[in-house]
């Protein structure tokens, strides 16, 4: 019995012992890059969300990703790199892009959907280097991104075992371990012999300090001390940026310890397989037909009752007070036909019925598309413009293009939807970015007003950004009352007098800093 043992135990201790070997080569190819990448994103990123740096921190993630992704060796062929070239030149460029106007804008919404766009271009990038998304649906991005994502999250405290693994495997040499056998005697000597001494040094100090007054007085001064608020802030700050660090290195060492793994780049390959369409054709087309009747119905009173005015309206109700309610309402259905549509071509096989009915549903998204935006449009004629308003008619036409997207996948099941769809959204917002919605918004606004209706001064100065201060009368943004403004350009002002205050530079709250005047001191 002991000699058919002592086999398996060699083979369980090489086990361990190439286990050990794996874990030491990863942390020496991801663990000075990931603490590189931690402490470049502190200094860009740090109580800094939309500075100068911002751009040089979307730059430096593709560098460095890109980098270590190399080293690795992309499991994708050449044929399929060639193929995906020119996408990933488009994620790289729009991610740039977007790392470019968080710095130019004040505006807070601006700033998180550029940031939530990088996240998701980021994400699609970086899943096309470990897998071949040629065949992949809308759905097998979504679960394989998630799946991508969530493992590197799990893996956070991968760099502890694997540092571990390191550490046991260091070369162990008989006169290190004497060595060190030596200063833990000593150490422990030491110990013990302070646990002795502390107690009658105090009994001792303690019978001295009563017998002179000036060794009592020199005593207490030593042991009396005062705290500093100040040092305690920054050993705040200081642990926070500390933090920061632990934390950007466990997730970006979890990141590529987790997609790395052949293991684990198979199972998102598995999960995110495309599911056949296998669900009965019938259930949809029940489903999706009561829908049609639905939906021409609403769409007939669009085109007579509010496009051509021919119907007879409810008590009570003129027509702009009909003509300017329900936008809203229509934005959330044609968000919801979009994904019907897509979740009934994902799941349920294909007939010329179906089909068609589908088709039907797409034109009365179109309708209400077109009755949404004409409504929103009577409204702002009115009460003129708000960043939400102007929001839901950016949605409305990307609505329409997203549709006309659905409409050709219909028929053709190649069409590559999903890119189709993220090119559309990103270009699509980008746009909307750059354009400074908020001084668009001033403009229109002061415009609109005529001599004898004033404009709305609180929504200018209260709800808008700085964005809007090149669209605005000096009298407007330098008013007394006027608080949110000056005290968003103070607080730009603190953040850049300090030593690395160079990070925080941000173009759009610069100009408002040089055109607003401080109502405390006067000086721009």
């Amino acid at each position: 019995m002991e000699n058919q043992s002592q086999p398996n135990l060699q083979s369980v201790q090489q086990a361990d012992l190439r286990n050990l070997e794996k874990k030491k080569k990863r942390l020496q190819q991801f663990g000075v890059g990931s603490a590189l990448y931690a402490l470049f994103y502190t200094i860009c990123l740090y109580h800094n969300t939309s500075g100068i740096t911002y751009p040089f921190f979307a730059g430096g993630t593709l560098l460095f990703f890109g980098y270590l992704m190399k080293k690795q060796e992309c499991s994708s062929t050449e044929g399929q790199q060639t193929k995906m070239h020119i996408n990933k030149v488009f994620l790289i460029t729009c991610i740039l892009i977007a790392g470019i106007l968080n710095c130019t804008t004040d505006s807070g919404v601006l700033i998180f959907f550029n940031k939530l766009l990088m996240f998701v271009l980021m994400s699609v990038l970086f899943i096309q280097c470990w897998q071949d998304v040629t065949a992949w649906s809308i759905a097998a991005y979504i679960k394989g991104c998630a799946v991508m994502l969530s493992g590197a999250v799990g893996s956070m405290f991968t760099p502890a075992g694997d540092l571990w693994a390191w550490w046991k495997l260091r070369p162990a040499k008989t006169e290190k371990k004497d060595e060190a056998s030596d200063k833990k005697r000593i150490w422990r000597s030491v110990g013990i012999g302070l646990l002795i001494a502390i107690p009658i040094a105090m009994f001792i100090t303690i019978l001295l300090a009563s017998a002179d007054a000036v060794f009592c007085k020199m005593v207490y001064e030593i042991l009396t001390f005062s705290v500093d608020l100040d040092m305690i802030e920054n050993v705040w700050s200081y642990s926070g940026i500390l933090f920061e660090l632990v934390i950007v290195f466990a997730l970006c060492y979890g990141f590529f310890a987790y997609n790395t793994t052949a293991g684990n780049i198979e199972k998102i390959k598995t999960l995110a397989a495309v599911d056949e369409a296998n669900l009965d054709t019938y259930i949809a087309i029940t489903v999706n037909g009561l829908m049609c009747v639905i939906y021409l119905l609403f769409s007939g009173v669009q085109i007579f009752g509010l496009f051509l005015g021919k119907m007879e309206l409810p008590a009570g109700y003129t027509y702009a007070a009909y003509a300017r309610r329900g936008f809203f309402e229509l934005v959330v259905v044609c968000i919801f036909n979009i994904m019907m549509v897509l979740f009934t071509m994902a799941y349920f096989k294909s007939s010329k019925t179906l089909r068609t009915l589908l088709s039907v549903i797409c034109g009365c998204t179109y309708i209400m598309t077109i009755s949404s935006a004409y409504r929103m449009l009577l409204y702002i004629s009115s009460y003129h413009l708000t960043f939400l308003r102007v929001l839901v008619l950016w949605g409305l036409v990307m609505i329409a293009v997203v549709m006309t997207g659905v409409l050709v996948y219909i028929y053709n099941q190649r069409f590559a939807l999903f890119r189709y769809i993220l090119i559309v959204l990103t270009v699509g917002w980008l746009g909307f970015s750059a354009a400074h919605p908020d001084y668009w918004i001033a403009s229109y606004n002061i415009a609109a007003c005529s001599e004898e209706k004033a404009y709305d001064s609180f929504y200018l100065t209260n709800r808008l950004s700085l964005d809007a201060i090149p669209a605005l009368p000096e009298e407007i943004y330098n008013q007394a009352d006027t608080t949110r403004y000056w005290r968003r350009v103070r607080k730009y002002r603190q953040q850049t007098e300090s030593l690395l205050g160079i990070r925080a530079f941000n173009f759009s709250r610069a100009y408002a800093a040089s055109r607003i005047d401080d109502p405390v001191t006067n000086k721009r």
